[in-house]
């Protein structure tokens, strides 16, 4: 039987026009199970040593990625390094996005957007690093009726440039699912990164982390 992949995406900012935010940033871990493991010992570990009970987000060095978040991230840079993970982000800022007539970027039209931004990512993504047979992409707290979660799976599974065929897409909630807290840090981080704000060491963190890229039009 194939092995098990997952890719967990989430979000930084909100998909509305104009929105509270004009930067979007979506990112997606890949990894397989051996390495879903090896996250879970880390993160473990992690928590025992810094006594972390709650979500990470709610804490206050991961809300403005510092301390903890820095070294939680090293860990997660060196499986990079060694192949174990891969991590896409792309982003956009929203003014540039209008402006060069990008779709679904319209009031009411929040889950087309979200989905085809999933597709972007997803795209380019499988260009870096394919996928097998079982693939489940594990989504961050999209507020989706059953009709509306059947839509977004066919919306992937129909797209001939993402093969092999998605198994699943599954919603979760960050608080139980802490890969998904993880990737919520790495947004934190390329935040920091486009904005600014990060120094010399998180932007080398940052670029050891993931393939971070602008897009200001969709496909073409």
């Amino acid at each position: 039987m194939a092995s098990r992949e997952f890719f967990f995406v989430d979000e930084s900012g909100d998909p509305g026009w104009p929105g509270a935010d004009p930067l979007y940033i979506l990112i997606g871990m890949h990894v397989d199970e051996p390495g879903l493991h090896k996250i879970r010992r880390h993160i473990t570990s992690f928590r025992y040593h810094h006594d972390i009970l709650k979500e990470f987000k709610d804490t206050t060095w991961a809300s403005k990625f510092s301390g903890p978040a820095i070294r939680m991230c090293e860990l997660l840079a060196h499986m990079t390094e060694e192949a174990e993970l891969i991590t896409t982000a792309n982003w956009l800022d929203k003014s540039k996005w209008h402006a060069n007539k990008g779709p679904h970027l319209a009031p009411g039209k929040g889950n087309l957007f979200r989905a085809f931004q999933l597709r972007l990512l997803l795209q380019r993504h499988i260009k870096r690093k394919p996928w097998g047979e079982r693939l489940d992409v594990v989504v961050d707290r999209w507020r989706l009726s059953p009709e509306q979660r059947r839509n977004l799976e066919d919306y992937l599974r129909n797209n001939y440039a993402l093969r092999p065929v998605i198994s699943s897409v599954t919603i979760v909630d960050s608080l139980y699912s802490e890969p998904i807290q993880i990737v919520d840090m790495m947004g934190r981080l390329a935040r920091k990164r486009l904005t600014g704000a990060a120094s010399t060491t998180e932007e080398t963190l940052c670029d050891a982390l993931m393939d971070l890229r602008e897009y200001t039009k969709g496909l073409y």
